[in-house]
């Protein structure tokens, strides 16, 4: 019942429209503090009608006054079409409903001051990876229910309490990291509904202790546990002008990146696929360094430049090579590449090694299914579930 009531809320929340002004195809409304203002629902003919990518402004400007952005209203872009939504670190709340049942809704960039992620902020969305900022405490109530897409999840160390519901129906999530060295506590009996075979990485041997101790963390049937370790896929990316004021550079690997401006400043901490740089009237430096949240990598440098794009700069250790595809299917991994005289090795995530060697193969066979694995052709990693 509980469910069905949040559902039909949210739909009788996004009725009408109470939105004072729109910009840049975005509504807002004020909040009642002094030029502040919070994202709102766009109803068109009854329906939520904003649809692909929103990169949403720190600040807007109306009719002469500049407007920053604080808020995500509730149910703001509930049943629209939105694919990807890059949040500015300028919002600290998101309501509850935002994104639930936005079921385009593969990407989203949180805030780093965000402390909540509220009750079925998420519900029924199409995300694949999702990494909660440093500072978040609590996952709401059915905050993550039904996505079914979700397989990649990155718990922040101050992460303590998670809701009944956040993670129900989510059959196919079959990693979660989380920094927490406590385990965080589940207020109910379905957090994980439905959820089975999810490979659990937490941040030492004396961790696992705390998580296997727990009734929910310590459910075999649910998780396995294992120590993080330092062993992570480099990174692949690529990049390519989004518009004028935009560049996109594509991520990858599901993992985690952590994204510092040329003042080494922190300006975001992502699993989207996707992320958008500004394009300025300089050259602009970032470094990305790829996370688990618990041990992160050898950080890229990253160059925006004023009109040619992105040009990507790798550390010597970090030859540049052709990338080859890497695929799975009914227990075999393909690798479309010239293999020949490079070492192809697979691990799990516990580092068992399964298949190591020079060769001119394009397939490793026969490998356990329902598993992550991590394959290393010469020297490109990645991460692959079967």
């Amino acid at each position: 019942m509980r469910y069905i009531f949040t559902l039909l809320f949210t739909i009788l929340s996004i009725s009408t429209w109470a939105g004072d002004f729109v910009s840049g195809g975005i509504v807002y409304s004020l909040t009642g503090h002094h030029h502040e203002v919070a994202v709102d629902q766009n109803i068109i003919d009854g329906l939520n009608a904003y649809e692909g990518i929103y990169i949403i402004p720190s600040t807007v400007n109306y009719d002469g006054e500049n407007y920053r952005v604080v808020a995500i209203a509730e149910g703001a872009f509930a049943h629209s079409k939105v694919t990807e939504v890059v949040i500015p670190n300028s919002v600290s709340r998101i309501e509850e409903n935002a994104f639930a049942f936005a079921t385009d809704l593969s990407d989203v960039t949180l805030p780093l001051d965000l402390k909540e992620i509220p009750d079925h902020c998420f519900t029924g969305t199409s995300l694949v990876n999702i990494v909660l900022s440093e500072g978040i405490k609590d996952i709401g109530e059915g905050a993550f229910q039904d996505c079914a897409m979700l397989h990649t999840v990155m718990l922040p160390a101050s992460l303590k309490y998670i809701d009944d519901y956040a993670f129900d129906g989510c059959h196919n999530l079959y990693e979660i990291y989380s920094a927490a060295t406590e385990a965080p506590i589940t207020l109910g009996d379905n957090t994980f509904g439905g959820v089975h075979g999810v490979d659990l990485v937490v941040a030492d041997d004396e961790t696992i202790d705390s998580y296997s101790d727990d009734t929910v963390w310590g459910n075999v049937d649910t998780f396995t546990l294992f120590p993080s370790d330092d062993f992570y896929p480099t990174m692949e990316f690529n990049g390519e002008s989004y518009n004028q004021d935009w560049k996109k550079i594509t991520l990858g690997n599901n993992l985690a990146y952590k994204i510092y401006d040329e003042n080494d400043e922190l300006v975001a901490v992502t699993s989207a696929n996707h992320f958008y740089l500004p394009a300025l009237d300089h050259n602009t430096n970032y470094t990305i360094v790829p996370t688990s949240l618990m041990f992160d990598s050898d950080p890229f440098n990253v160059t925006v430049e004023k009109t040619t794009g992105i040009e990507q700069l790798i550390d010597d250790a970090f030859p540049i090579e052709p990338e080859p595809i890497i695929v799975a299917h009914f227990g075999t991994i393909y690798i479309y590449t010239d293999t020949y005289m490079k070492w192809t090795s697979v691990w799990d995530m516990s580092g068992k090694l399964y298949y190591q060697r020079i060769s001119s193969d394009s397939q490793v066979i026969d490998l356990p299914r329902n598993r992550v694995y991590i394959v290393k052709v010469g020297s490109y990693v990645k991460k692959i579930f079967i």
